[in-house]
């Protein structure tokens, strides 16, 4: 079910040699009970590493969404065995989840999710303020983190005030001000022309190659249907019917290695977000 595509020190640094970000075993899900009752994960296993751009894909209704809510800790699994870093989620009281997810793990919506009365800044620092931090120092890492993604001189605008790609680059600048080892993109280019795109997923590259002062990397994990952006990925993994395929179909495989041989294809490593501690 693994295909590497890329060796995970692309971006030229080295990430500590660990147990996988990401373990899964025998994980299922279901909604709804009696005849009413829906499977939407049949026992999955997986293992993903961190330093890696996992992407999911599938046709819609295949399980995508639900498998990173429960790799998130969104959703229980009813079945199986899911961890995060070493900790399997359901050893963990509800209060214990909504900490770990704060402190581990980004996500990155394809509706943007931004608050309209507050501005850019705001909607960065609003998990910093949520956890704790004082607002100054809230707005300086929100700040600094909008430079991240090239967009310091729009602190101060509103949604309203900025383009679709812009508002994506306000939504994964707040996915990662507080570092996060786990990002979770859920369809981040679908509603982007093909330049805003590409803008959008090379940051995207950039996080998965982040290594902080510990030497740990972030796991990406993008669910997504747009194959423009196959190339991307250090590895992809298909889903369907609640499962994940031993090999992703030949034409997504194919998809990825003739993007990543045109001219565009090459995926860009922003200097300021890779680098960034």
């Amino acid at each position: 079910m693994t295909v590497a595509t890329q060796s995970n020190d692309r971006a030229g640094q080295s990430v500590v040699a660990a147990a996988p970000a990401v373990r899964l075993r025998g994980v299922t899900k279901s909604f709804g009970t009696g005849q009413m009752k829906v499977p939407a994960l049949r026992g999955v296993d997986l293992d993903l590493q961190a330093g890696q751009l996992v992407m999911l894909v599938g046709p819609s209704g295949c399980g995508k969404t639900t498998l990173v809510s429960v790799i998130s800790g969104v959703l229980d699994a009813d079945e199986g065995e899911c961890s995060l870093f070493g900790v399997e989620w359901r050893t963990l009281s509800g209060e214990q989840k909504t900490a770990r997810r704060a402190e581990l793990v980004g996500f990155v919506f394809q509706s943007f999710n931004l608050l309209a009365p507050l501005t850019a800044w705001q909607n960065v620092a609003v998990p910093l303020v949520i956890g704790g931090m004082s607002q100054p120092k809230a707005k300086a890492q929100a700040v600094a983190a909008l430079a991240a993604v090239g967009l310091a001189e729009r602190a101060e605008a509103r949604p309203s005030q900025l383009s679709g790609g812009m508002q994506q680059r306000v939504a994964i600048a707040r996915a990662l001000v507080g570092s996060p080892r786990l990002l979770v993109c859920d369809e981040p280019t679908a509603a982007l022309d093909a330049k805003t795109g590409r803008t959008v997923l090379e940051l995207i590259v950039a996080a998965s190659r982040r290594v902080d002062a510990k030497g740990q990397g972030c796991c990406v994990i993008v669910v997504t249907h747009d194959n423009r952006i196959f190339h991307y990925a250090d590895r992809i993994e298909e889903m369907e019917d609640g499962r994940i395929k031993d090999k992703p179909s030949d034409f997504i495989l194919a998809e990825q290695q003739h993007d990543a041989h045109t001219p565009n294809g090459a995926a860009v490593v922003t200097p300021s977000l890779a680098s960034k501690p």
